[in-house]
């Protein structure tokens, strides 16, 4: 008889310390289904109403309501699992050019946000989450007035995509100039940078993620870099002949620009 009471005892016991870890085991991970899912949403909101917005950003007017309408997005697509929904990030991404500050067409955005918990407060109210998309921003001319007649159409502006060294020279070139051939380009990491190139095992180009920028050589390169190494020294990148123009650059005295 003592056996058995002390059997059973010892079974209250155990049932009384691990039967409260298993249940907070389960809502623990009740509670991270539900975050991850808030997270869905919330990055569903960002992308859907991101490609709007880069669709309309020729108007700087819309930037208000784009940030107003991802916020009550991101509540309404997580099923009010999300709160404190807070929109930050840079409208055209600046670059460091010759004459300061330049612009690319690239929008980056970052959402925060909390996701109430039931868990007991020692854990906490809430577990906070954060999502970042980059796009490209269409910021083309309106179509209003009179068309181009057609003989003006064949004479030259001058326009076109020329390569310029943003921290150093003065120059524009054509893509295939001798000047720049062998330096190299910055470009975004996506699918078609990983397929032509590998990661420079130098620089841990490994640990970058899709859409950061990177430099890659062309000409002769087979791994694709990060800005710190010390590969790259000079590099080019690909801007509009008549925004060079309105930096400073004057025409490459070998290929001359293009035009």
């Amino acid at each position: 008889m003592n056996i058995l009471k002390n059997t059973r005892g010892s079974l209250a016991v155990e049932a009384a310390i691990i039967l409260p870890l298993f249940i907070i085991g389960i809502l623990t991970l009740g509670y991270l289904i539900k975050f991850t899912m808030a997270g869905e949403g919330v990055f569903h909101a960002l992308a859907d109403e991101t490609g709007k917005f880069t669709a309309e950003a020729a108007s700087p007017l819309g930037i208000a309501a784009y940030e107003k309408d991802v916020r009550a997005r991101a509540e309404y697509e997580s099923l009010g699992d999300v709160s404190g929904a807070q929109v930050s990030g840079l409208y055209r991404i600046p670059y460091i050019g010759k004459s300061g500050n330049a612009y690319t067409n690239l929008v980056g955005v970052s959402v925060t946000w909390d996701t109430p918990i039931g868990l007991p407060r020692l854990a906490g109210d809430s577990l906070g989450g954060q999502e970042t998309i980059l796009a490209r921003a269409f910021v083309g001319g309106s179509n209003g007035g009179n068309p181009l007649p057609f003989s003006e159409m064949e004479i030259s502006d001058g326009g076109g995509t020329v390569w310029v060294f943003p921290r150093a020279g003065e120059r524009y070139h054509t893509e295939h100039c001798t000047v720049i051939e062998n330096n190299p380009r910055e470009r975004l990491l996506d699918r078609s940078v990983r397929s032509q190139y590998q990661p420079c095992t130098l620089c841990g180009a490994q640990t970058a993620h899709e859409g950061d920028l990177v430099y890659c050589f062309p000409a002769s390169g087979r791994a694709f870099h990060t800005g710190d190494c010390h590969l790259v020294e000079r590099y080019v990148i690909e801007i509009d002949r008549e925004d060079a123009k309105k930096q400073g650059y004057t025409p490459c005295t070998k290929c001359g620009g293009g035009g």
